[in-house]
């Protein structure tokens, strides 16, 4: 009966143990799977166990993590598909922070990173990242993704297991993802946790500034930079009519691949559909409020409107060069050159039918339309 009660984002290992369970309830009732996530559990509580262990050498090995200290953090904030992957990894391609790749983020510890680098090439057999379509978004162990993996990974919690399994539960999780109930009471457990792995990343790397991507902070944005106070957020914002169905498609697309979705009746394919899409229209409207309500520090964001990212790339790249007082050599400024002059007239070849997802463009400008009001975004 615990588990039908609705939400509970505790943080205590028996918590922990009930989202174990709880997803698994719902991977066997929706989709069928007996035993294969019996496997992924016991697959998980070894890796927790050796992930664990290397955590407690890290200190020995890498005595360097004792006076490492985030300074001056870049936070990449935006609704998915609306641009933060690219802009994400061009900043770490360039050398302007550091970024988590995949199985970095699956391996937090150094100590661990240093036994499993050797074996990445036939792990991609069992990394997450297979089931990702490379038309929707091109990844790998090696790629540079989303610091709300290592939430996920961590604490079995957050925004994507709300999308992934909990929104398929005849009981409605909503409050996973709810800054203003238990998913706001988490966020110092998950702030202090990518602070670590902030910490760690960067001996890792060698850096002396961390880039995470976090698509969940749009969710609690003032939150963040209370934690992290001399960070800095972009927040990129696209027309929600393009990243509503492409975010969509993303996940179904995983979904398909790894639990064969499209099998299910689809009254329950439609249910699951309309949570996600609220789901990924709460982003917007999160972080709306909180840069309408004076909760926000507008000195410390920057808005990126993915129209002018792709138009013109380097006046855009100056204005954030500008607000994160950088001062690049000329070779950084030829690359971004070279990459504007690529970005003119490019357009996405990912082309949507809203209906797939029982969507209307009509309905989501109306429902969004401070989306276009309060930023300045060109209706598509």
């Amino acid at each position: 009966m615990f588990l039908r009660r609705g939400w509970r984002g505790r943080v205590s290992g028996a918590a922990m143990i009930s989202r174990l369970l709880l997803v698994y309830s719902i991977v066997r009732k929706r989709f069928g799977f007996y035993f294969r996530p019996l496997f992924v559990f016991a697959l998980l509580s070894v890796y927790r166990l050796f992930i664990g262990l290397c955590l407690l050498l890290d200190p020995i090995f890498f005595p360097a993590l004792a006076k490492k200290e985030v300074k001056a953090p870049i936070f990449i904030v935006g609704n998915p598909r609306s641009g933060t992957t690219f802009l994400h990894r061009w900043m770490v391609d360039h050398q302007m922070g550091a970024g988590f790749q995949l199985w970095e983020m699956l391996f937090p510890s150094l100590t661990a990173r240093v036994l499993v680098r050797p074996f990445l090439k036939p792990l991609e057999a069992l990394s997450p990242a297979r089931f990702h379509k490379n038309k929707a978004h091109e990844t790998s162990l090696t790629s540079v993704e989303t610091d709300d993996v290592a939430v996920l990974f961590r604490f079995l919690d957050g925004p994507f297991l709300y999308g992934y399994f909990l929104a398929w539960d005849d009981v409605d999780h909503a409050s996973a993802f709810d800054p203003e109930g238990e998913y706001g009471r988490t966020a110092q457990r998950d702030l202090d946790w990518l602070r670590d792995l902030f910490r760690r990343n960067m001996v890792w790397h060698g850096s002396d500034r961390v880039i995470a991507k976090l698509f969940s902070a749009s969710l609690r944005p003032a939150q963040l930079l209370s934690a992290f106070p001399d960070g800095k957020i972009l927040y990129m914002v696209r027309d929600p009519v393009s990243t509503i169905p492409s975010g969509m498609s993303l996940v179904c697309g995983v979904l398909e691949g790894a639990l064969h979705m499209s099998r299910l009746p689809i009254e329950v394919q439609r249910r699951y559909q309309q949570r996600l899409s609220f789901a990924l229209e709460e982003l917007y409207r999160r972080f709306h409020t909180a840069w309408t309500t004076g909760k926000l520090d507008k000195s410390r964001v920057y808005m990126v409107r993915y129209d002018r990212l792709m138009s013109e790339f380097d006046v855009v790249m100056k204005e954030i060069v500008e607000f994160l007082g950088d001062q690049p050599d000329e070779a950084f400024w030829a690359e971004v050159r070279k990459t504007a002059e690529s970005q003119r007239g490019r357009k996405s070849e990912h082309v949507y039918a809203l209906e797939t997802y029982g969507l209307s463009k009509e309905k989501i400008q109306e429902d969004l339309g401070f989306v276009y009001d309060s930023y300045g975004v060109p209706q598509s």
